[in-house]
């Protein structure tokens, strides 16, 4: 089946008679890589929480993604690495994608993304950037910020989970 269209949705009601529209244009690669990113991101969020709060039973909590991020509190390196506000606003775009059938993601959508960016490499951001540069670059740069906490914690033997 090569046919990826979805059923209508309702647009309309009205004097009893139902208007429907077509989903169209939904594109499906970005939103898949918008959402792998989301996800690796809060796989190193897990992480970093596990080191930090080891007597919690973190598979059992199934906090949201909000909430892990509410816990970050003592992760900030720096003003100038500060990634939580643009993870938080990278949340809030997950969950318009999460709840509207029609949202997309728009370079503008991006902008705070885009500032973490230019503030990390002194302002020097390549332009044109594409939405899936900025996605792929900014997930880089904020799981190794993670990760080099999480193996620092590691390396001087403060985590040992086998």
């Amino acid at each position: 089946m090569n046919d990826l269209t979805l059923p209508p949705k309702v647009s309309e009601i009205i004097n009893g008679s139902v208007e429907w529209s077509r989903i169209e244009k939904i594109d499906y690669e970005s939103l898949g890589y918008f959402l792998s990113c989301h996800l690796v991101i809060e796989h190193y969020l897990d992480e970093y929480l596990k080191i930090e709060h080891p007597a919690l039973d973190w598979d059992s909590a199934r906090q949201t993604f909000g909430q892990k991020v509410s816990l970050l509190s003592k992760f900030k390196i720096s003003d100038k690495y500060d990634c939580i506000p643009a993870i938080k606003h990278m949340n809030s775009i997950r969950n318009k994608l999460s709840h509207r059938i029609d949202f997309s993601v728009q370079k503008e959508d991006l902008l705070p993304l885009i500032q973490y960016l230019e503030k990390t490499s002194d302002g020097q951001l390549e332009t044109p950037i594409t939405i899936k540069e900025i996605l792929g670059r900014f997930t880089s740069m904020v799981c190794v910020l993670f990760a080099g906490y999480i193996s620092s914690k590691a390396h001087y033997g403060k985590v040992d989970r086998r």
